[in-house]
């Protein structure tokens, strides 16, 4: 069986991270995309801003920067439980992935994105699981998940806990 992942990827700000960062995330996530894509979607609090399923299918992209200078995070302060909940509770009109997604924490700043899953390696359960990884590598990492891929990330660099 096994997980089918896809981008876009929500990514949550549970802490304030000035626009000038965020855009710098944006921007250094895209250029280790290798394909040039906005694989990050900067998640607000309401779905009807996030990618909606095209009915003529075709993929999606993400937030692509620079961001309104005016950006904050109805998440800071959030922990990981509520934005997973947050997503596992999306319409399904809304084109992201499901059991992958990102956070930014107090390592923002210093070019660290977490990455985090829902469930197990079926996607099934609510078990969450994060690991710390470069921006630049961030990308790639989510999107050429394959089956037992995430294990083997967390056996590499050891889960993480978000620092809020």
């Amino acid at each position: 069986m096994g997980l089918f992942v896809h981008q876009p990827f929500a990514l949550f700000c549970l802490v304030k991270v000035p626009v000038e960062t965020l855009n710098d995330i944006l921007d250094k996530a895209r250029e280790g995309s290798t394909v040039n894509q906005w694989y990050y979607y900067l998640a607000t609090d309401d779905y009807k801003f996030a990618p909606q399923i095209k009915p003529e299918g075709g993929g999606q992209e993400g937030t692509e920067a620079p961001i309104d200078g005016a950006f904050e995070s109805p998440f800071v302060g959030h922990s990981v439980a509520d934005v997973a909940k947050w997503l596992k509770k999306k319409p399904e009109s809304v084109d992201l992935e499901a059991n992958f997604f990102a956070v930014l924490d107090k390592k923002a700043e210093s070019g660290s994105v977490v990455l985090c899953r829902i469930g197990d390696r079926d996607g099934k359960g609510d078990a969450l699981s994060c690991v710390l990884v470069k921006v630049e590598e961030s990308s790639l990492t989510l999107a050429g998940m394959e089956y037992g891929g995430w294990e083997e990330l967390l056996e590499g660099r050891g889960e993480y806990t978000p620092e809020v």
